[in-house]
C-alpha cells in the first residue's frame, strides 16, 4: 500500500541526515524502478568488514541507506549483496593484479568494466573519488578522477533528468 510505504520511507529518513545526497533522495525513481537502501544495522556491519568498526564517510552511509542494494546511477554488478561487491572485488584486484590494498577502501561504481570507483575512508565525509588504472602495480594502482562520489552521482542524475543515459 503506497500510503503505507510513505510512511516507512518518511520514518527511515528520521535516522540518517542527508547531508551530501539530496539529490539521489530526491530522485530514486528511473524508469519503474526505485532505488533501494540497506538499514542502519547493515551497515554498521559494513563497517565491521570494511572500516575495522569506524564510521564511513557520511556521503558513503548516505548512499547506503538511501541506494545500497540497487542504484538507478551507480552499477554494482552482478552481486547480490554490498559485503559481496566487496569481497569478490578484492579478491578478483589480489588475483589478477597482485594487490592488496591496505588502506580502507570501499568500491562505490563499476560501470567501467575492470576499473572500478572507488574512495578511501579516512579522507573525510565527502572523500575524492578514485579508479583503478588500467595497468595497476601496486605502486600506481588508481588515479583520481578529480570529482567526488556526490558530484559522480549528481551528473549522472542530471544526465538522465536531460534525457540522456545517466552512463
Amino acid at each position: 500500500n503506497i500510503k503505507e510505504s510513505k510512511r516507512i520511507i518518511t520514518l527511515k529518513y528520521f535516522n540518517m541526515t542527508i547531508q551530501y545526497l539530496q539529490k539521489l533522495r530526491d530522485n530514486n525513481k528511473m524508469d519503474g524502478f526505485t532505488d533501494e537502501g540497506l538499514s542502519l544495522s547493515e551497515i554498521a556491519q559494513l563497517e565491521q568488514l570494511c572500516n575495522n568498526g569506524n564510521p564511513f564517510p557520511q556521503v558513503l552511509k548516505e548512499l547506503l541507506f538511501l541506494a545500497g542494494n540497487s542504484c538507478n546511477y551507480l552499477d554494482y554488478s552482478i552481486y547480490d549483496s554490498q559485503q559481496e561487491l566487496q569481497s569478490e572485488e578484492r579478491l578478483e584486484l589480489q588475483e589478477l593484479y597482485g594487490i592488496t590494498i591496505t588502506r580502507p577502501y570501499f568500491f562505490v561504481d563499476l560501470s567501467s568494466v575492470g576499473l572500478p570507483a572507488f574512495i578511501f575512508l579516512d579522507e573525510g565525509d565527502n572523500p575524492p573519488l578514485n579508479q583503478l588504472e588500467n595497468h595497476p602495480t601496486q605502486s600506481n594502482f588508481y588515479r583520481r578522477t578529480g570529482g567526488t562520489l556526490q558530484t559522480l552521482i549528481n551528473s549522472r542524475i542530471q544526465n538522465y533528468l536531460e534525457g540522456y543515459n545517466p552512463f
